[in-house]
């Protein structure tokens, strides 16, 4: 299949651009589910598009204001906002949830910028609404329909130093009741270049770096009648990486291999007062690693949920949804396949009277029978002027163990308890004309942080929840646009502290999380 897509995008690349321009119209998500106290920043396809031959860690590092910590180009990316560990990164795709259930978190350098229509990152906690591993932020990638389209094409081509190469093709086509949208993509890169690690060293050469990827995308949107809307989102991903020695490694023959099956199924229906949403949401992904012996991992995925928005005389806001997942995983290191069943119920209202508005929700989910914590939070806006915004937040947040941590053999816990605390945070925002600036301060407190590690009389390391960590800081920004031009900045001070002396990993109490 891989090969197919290379030989299409290749034909077809002699022309590297043949596109219609055709005016745009605004689309309102009624379906996103945002807590009105958050610090948001949403990205465009006319804002992405600069980053067509990246990934969303290139993205997001270079203007999320989040770390992101990477293995190198085409290696594992993964992200830390706010101090949080990677698996407090909810990363959801038109609202299913990426994570992988064994590890518990995502590779964000397989994640293609040009895959879709808009970006959002929403920073801090919130579990109320989206429930488990959303407790330093979430990221949300969209797919849109415009419906004003009738037929474009568009191809790019990149090409750079030590063998990299990506093309890409997007075809659009269709009417004001359905809309078709195909992209292809495919990435490669020998990534043999010289480096030196000391100055009294010798410079030398990467080896075994070389990655390949590939994407294939179908979009599609069917309107039968006014107020009604159809959309299929079919994402398949391929991925071939070589993986380099270390610093302290000669050579290294280790590769690993990624394949993954993505699909959503989201019918929406207008109400009288509201909009009525049904999602059906399905994942199939398998890892084969290999050095010196062959590592097979793979799960699948399946999720239900529908929820309902309302208004009431503009003054009220409802949302109240219900959601099912079952997932089924395998690796050589559990002795059989496990199963996990999670159900959850939510709800949100919101009050919005002249400069106030206020939102309370509230989730409470049950995994394989078990309850577990219930969360609620509290957003509050404020608008003393039309120039300037005071927010503020308070929630609980949860992150339940993986199934490495339960059932990762001989050293799994199925006793371990979801880390769970509280987060605070408060900003205030100013806009002039065509700069603004913003202030936020936050604090989040969350215990039963679960950790590798080897407890007294143990010889062998294992899952447990021994930390408790206090994270603190403030964020500024500064944002100023004119007609073409666009210039933000931004400066974060965050402290994440570990609050109990641990022995192995040796962590002192109060002593910086890295």
């Amino acid at each position: 299949m891989k090969y197919i897509l290379l030989i299409t995008i290749c034909l077809l690349g002699w022309r590297l651009q043949a596109q219609t321009e055709l005016d745009t119209i605004q689309v309102r998500e009624t379906t996103v589910r945002q807590s009105i106290g958050s610090q948001i920043r949403t990205w465009q396809m006319k804002d992405i598009a600069s980053y067509s031959g990246q990934s969303i860690a290139e993205l997001l590092k270079a203007e999320g204001n989040i770390f992101i910590k990477s293995y190198g180009l085409g290696s594992l990316a993964t992200s830390s906002i706010r101090g949080g560990s990677a698996g407090h990164t909810l990363v959801l795709w038109n609202d299913l949830p990426l994570p992988t259930p064994t590890l518990g978190l995502l590779d964000l350098s397989l994640l293609p910028s040009h895959s879709i229509e808009s970006l959002r990152l929403e920073r801090g906690g919130n579990s109320a609404l989206w429930g488990s591993g959303a407790i330093g932020g979430v990221v949300s990638r969209r797919n849109q329909a415009d419906f004003s389209n009738r037929l474009s094409a568009n191809l790019h081509a990149e090409f750079g130093s030590f063998g990299r190469m990506h093309q890409q093709l997007k075809l659009s086509a269709g009417n004001d009741k359905i809309q078709a949208v195909t992209k292809v993509s495919n990435l490669q890169a020998a990534n043999d270049f010289y480096y030196q690690i000391r100055p009294d060293l010798p410079r030398i050469q990467q080896t075994n770096a070389r990655i390949e990827q590939q994407n294939i995308l179908q979009d599609i949107y069917w309107r039968p009648k006014v107020g009604q809307q159809l959309a299929i989102h079919f994402w398949q991903q391929f991925a071939d990486r070589q993986i380099p020695p270390t610093t302290v490694q000669t050579r290294s023959i280790a590769t690993q291999k990624d394949k993954a099956t993505r699909l959503v199924v989201h019918w929406q229906q207008n109400l009288k007062k509201g909009v009525w949403n049904t999602k059906i949401g399905y994942i199939d992904e398998e890892q084969t690693y290999f050095d010196q012996f062959t590592s097979l991992n793979e799960f699948a995925v399946l999720m239900g949920e529908t929820n309902v928005h309302w208004s009431l005389q503009q003054q009220h806001r409802f949302i109240l949804g219900a959601t099912h997942t079952y997932t089924r995983a395998s690796t050589s290191n559990y002795q059989s396949g496990r199963k996990e069943y999670r159900s959850a119920l939510f709800a949100s209202y919101i009050w919005q009277k002249k400069q106030w508005q206020s939102q309370v929700s509230l989730r409470q989910s049950l995994v394989d029978g078990a309850l577990v914590p219930t969360t609620p939070s509290w957003n509050l806006t404020y608008h003393p002027t039309t120039k300037v915004v005071w927010k503020a937040k308070i929630s609980r947040n949860f992150r339940l163990p993986t199934l490495n941590d339960r059932y990762w053999e001989p050293v799994g816990n199925p006793d371990l308890l979801p880390e769970s605390g509280w987060s605070e945070e408060v900003s205030m925002a100013w806009q002039q004309a065509d700069f603004s600036t913003s202030l936020t301060a936050f604090n989040r407190n969350i215990s039963n942080w679960i950790l590798w590690s080897r407890l007294e009389g143990q010889n062998f390391w294992s899952p447990n929840n021994i930390a408790s960590v206090w994270s603190r800081g403030l964020e500024i920004r500064f944002s100023w646009r004119h007609k073409y031009l666009q210039f933000h900045t931004g400066y974060d001070w965050i402290r994440s502290t570990n609050e109990v002396a641990l022995a192995a990993p040796q962590i002192a109490k109060g002593q910086q999380l890295y």
